[in-house]
């Protein structure tokens, strides 16, 4: 439960905003909202055993809007990642993905209105289109502001990468340190992790194509589930059919090098910005 929507393989990979998604976090978020939006609406004075009921109620649809937040942080996070382009990502999260969500938190309240209330409590009513709704939309511009809050403050504090100096690889029956700056592509191919250094030497290694990934610095960029590359590999590049971008590689003659590789839709635009940053 929580968190359905943006999966890894474990907390260590998630930003801190990330984590307001992630239980107990995404439960608390729920009730505290549901709670405040319930004292702002109604009058407990007057309150029976049937504000029970709307409370359930409403702390159900707050937690549904809140996963359908997170489902839109999830795309988002695909198509405009906040370390590639953080003003165009906060224009999209602050008009479309705002928008997406007060409609969202709209039909969802007219849905369950008439499932639970036959839609005599707020359907249509002036009331959920003057007040309810305008909460929505305050409670999710202020969610958007504590997402970025948070994103800013962990790159604040987050140290920057060092590669480390020397990796470990296999040649011929011995291990031989080699310097991790001269390597200008990491890949896999029939199982195997190969380093390529900048001599066009090839060498075997351990280590997954994964946890390389994890291991060295942004001079590296993971193409596909074959190849994380260096800018010295690559020879030229150009877009593709289905928004994917095409590169083409100095493969020098390396068995079972492809000479051409290509960057999905997804990734394309991570890859022109690691170029630019470059």
């Amino acid at each position: 439960m929580g968190f359905s929507f943006l999966r890894y393989k474990n907390s260590n990979e998630l930003g801190s905003q990330e984590l307001l998604f992630k239980w107990p976090y995404i439960g608390l978020i729920a009730i505290s909202i549901t709670t405040l939006n319930f004292l702002i609406t109604y009058n407990l004075r007057n309150a029976t055993v049937h504000y029970l009921y709307f409370y359930i109620i409403d702390l159900v649809t707050t937690y549904l809007i809140t996963e359908f937040y997170a489902l839109g942080i999830y795309i988002l996070n695909k198509r405009a990642p906040l370390s590639d382009d953080f003003v165009k990502r906060v224009t999209y999260q602050f008009t479309v993905h705002t928008l997406s969500v007060v409609i969202f938190s709209i039909l969802l309240n007219e849905l369950l209105d008439n499932i639970f209330f036959k839609g005599e409590r707020l359907s249509l009513s002036f009331e959920f289109y003057t007040q309810d709704t305008v909460l929505a939309l305050l409670f999710t511009l202020l969610f958007h502001c504590l997402y970025f809050g948070l994103y800013l403050l962990s790159v604040k504090k987050s140290p920057l990468k060092e590669e480390p100096r020397k990796i470990k690889v296999l040649q011929g029956t011995a291990y031989k340190l080699i310097d991790l700056n001269n390597v200008i592509c990491i890949y896999t191919a029939v199982g195997n992790t190969y380093i390529v250094d900048d001599n066009y030497d090839r060498f075997v290694s351990e280590k997954t194509l994964s946890e390389f990934e994890e291991l060295v610095s942004k001079r590296f960029f993971r193409a596909n589930r074959q190849f994380l590359l260096t800018m010295a590999i690559i020879d030229s590049y150009k877009s593709a059919g289905y928004g994917k971008v095409k590169i083409i590689l100095n493969a020098n003659n390396i068995s079972d090098f492809s000479e051409s590789i290509y960057v999905s839709r997804s990734k394309a635009s991570s890859f022109r910005s690691w170029l630019k940053e470059g």
